[in-house]
């Protein structure tokens, strides 16, 4: 799951009540309302992090 910052408190309490274990990447807050270099950053965090989670 790709969450903000913000709302990463939400997300793990959300699992905890469920019993599970999230597989989270955590960007910056906020995404909407960017310029393109902004959301260019969010994405290049975003996919470092998938890239991470696969271990490729």
């Amino acid at each position: 799951m790709i969450a903000t910052e913000t709302f990463r408190p939400l997300v793990l309490a959300q699992a905890k009540a469920r019993k599970i274990e999230p597989k989270l990447i955590i960007v910056k807050h906020p995404i909407g309302g960017l310029n393109a270099e902004e959301l260019a950053e969010r994405i290049a965090t975003a996919s470092n992090g998938l890239i991470a989670a696969i271990g490729t």
